[in-house]
């Protein structure tokens, strides 16, 4: 099932625009440290210094997401579908698919562990639905754009998608408990 489903995404899905967007999604360089950067840009330049504390939460967050995500990919020790089917893979450039390194390992998928995660953080730091339907639909993207390419199962891009949404909400939670940065961000974001 998990096989199938991978390939339908990668061939049967396959569009000009997708081979251009899903790439670009799953880049870090391109787009995922640019994107966290514009939040903690906005958060520090719109919040003042609750916003800062809020931002630097949030960058804490993803470092530890990754650790968590890089922790179970030792533990569990699942390949990822460039090692068992690259042969069957399809590769947006047209190019081969070339079989990954064994130390590659798929589970969870770290790209779905910090986008889930960066959005339920800041699920509860904005009140604005459009800027929590926003996140929600990049964490969707990027999660997918794994799938689209062949880097990960859907099986191991789910399990990152449910542990980011627990350790954002989580982690969320503990900061309002802890600190009352996150509350002060979602005050000024009902004043503006």
């Amino acid at each position: 099932m998990d096989q199938a489903l991978l390939l339908q995404i990668n061939q049967a899905w396959a569009h000009p625009w997708l081979d251009v967007l899903m790439p670009w999604l799953s880049a870090k360089l391109g787009f995922s440290f640019p994107l966290l950067a514009l939040i903690v840009a906005y958060l520090g330049w719109r919040h003042g210094a609750a916003g800062w504390r809020t931002a630097v939460a949030l960058l804490l967050l993803v470092a530890l997401g990754d650790s968590l995500g890089n922790l179970l990919k030792y533990l569990l020790d699942q390949p990822r579908p460039c090692l068992d089917m690259a042969p069957l893979l399809r590769r947006p450039d047209g190019a081969p698919f070339a079989p990954c390194a064994h130390s590659s390992t798929g589970m969870p998928s770290n790209h779905a562990l910090n986008f889930f995660a960066t959005f339920a953080y800041l699920s509860v730091v904005f009140r604005s639905n459009w800027l929590r339907l926003g996140m929600l639909a990049i964490a969707v993207g990027v999660a997918w754009s794994r799938v689209y390419l062949g880097q990960h199962y859907p099986s191991q891009v789910l399990v990152g998608a449910v542990l980011g949404l627990v350790l954002g909400w989580g982690y969320a939670g503990f900061c309002r408990w802890r600190w009352n940065f996150i509350d002060q961000v979602r005050r000024a974001e009902v004043r503006r």
